[in-house]
């Protein structure tokens, strides 16, 4: 059973685009999200921030956390800045256990990310 992926790109004011990523970001959805915002900035050069809306995300493995680097690849690749917003405690840990936390979202990794649940 796949619950799937849902992304949504929507631009929140001038020059910040939102995109809410809904389900499961796996091995089964890869390629989504980060076709969906190359895409997209490639069309709109006005956009200069890109908020990604972690807050439904059910699920993120290995595929999923490489889609998110390379999401993070194409918008700063390109001058823009990415934003990881409404993170679950899960999505934390994964970025704190794989020593990614600092280059997807500008942060230390948090030590509390290693032991809540």
């Amino acid at each position: 059973m796949t619950s799937g992926l849902t992304c949504t790109w929507t631009i929140a004011d001038e020059g910040t685009a939102r995109v809410t990523v809904t389900g499961d970001l796996e091995f089964a959805t890869a390629g989504l999200l980060v076709r969906l915002v190359a895409d997209r900035l490639a069309g709109d050069p006005g956009v200069r921030e890109v908020r990604l809306d972690c807050g439904e995300i059910d699920f993120c493995d290995s595929s999923g956390l490489s889609e998110l680097i390379k999401v993070h690849r194409a918008v700063v690749g390109t001058g823009r800045r990415l934003f990881l917003d409404n993170r679950k405690p899960a999505l934390d840990r994964l970025f704190a256990l794989t020593g990614t936390a600092k280059y997807l979202t500008g942060e230390t990794a948090d030590s509390r990310a290693l032991h809540d649940s």
